[in-house]
């Protein structure tokens, strides 16, 4: 083990699994044009869906936690949470510019959150919300990073439907 893996923190670690899913994510958004923001592949999640619904994912977790209110806006979570239907109506949803400030400002709330784990906090158990998903707070921080690379497949689904290239490889 090399000295710079033992000095990286387990709450280290985590962010920057974090913040490289994250980048992931919006490397592939930052190709589609508007109008490809609302293209669903087979009954699918269109790509501001997705946005909307990695904000909500991010904000669910750091909310539970903390045990304070969403700093969503309202109906944020009726319309992003799990097993709402994305609207094919580009009116129903904010603009790309909003979208990417909620996703960056629940990640933000969320990642200030897991650098106060250390020790034991690093293993407190998950408030009911997210239990099911994550039995603990480090469990939730790489579960979050996991859940922005499922969606960037479905990003790359849709890409791939439009004839795009790849956007790494």
């Amino acid at each position: 083990m090399t000295t710079q893996q033992q000095t990286h923190s387990m709450s280290e670690f985590g962010i920057e699994q974090l913040q490289r899913s994250r980048n992931f994510v919006l490397s592939q958004l930052e190709t589609f044009s508007d109008d490809q923001l609302y293209v669903r592949v087979g009954g699918g999640n269109h790509a501001l869906w997705v946005m909307g619904h990695l904000a909500f994912a991010d904000d669910l977790f750091v909310s539970a936690f903390l045990n304070e209110p969403s700093g969503l806006p309202e109906g944020h979570y009726e319309r992003f949470s799990n097993g709402s239907i994305p609207s094919n109506n580009p009116a129903d949803y904010p603009g790309r510019e909003e979208m990417l400030e909620l996703m960056q400002t629940a990640r933000d709330r969320f990642i200030k959150w897991a650098q106060t784990l250390e020790e034991d906090a690093l293993w407190q158990d998950s408030p009911e919300a997210v239990a099911p998903i994550a039995e603990n707070a480090i469990t939730a921080v790489h579960a979050l990073s996991q859940h922005d690379f499922l969606h960037a497949g479905e990003l790359a689904t849709i890409r791939t439907s439009l004839g795009m290239k790849p956007v790494f490889g």
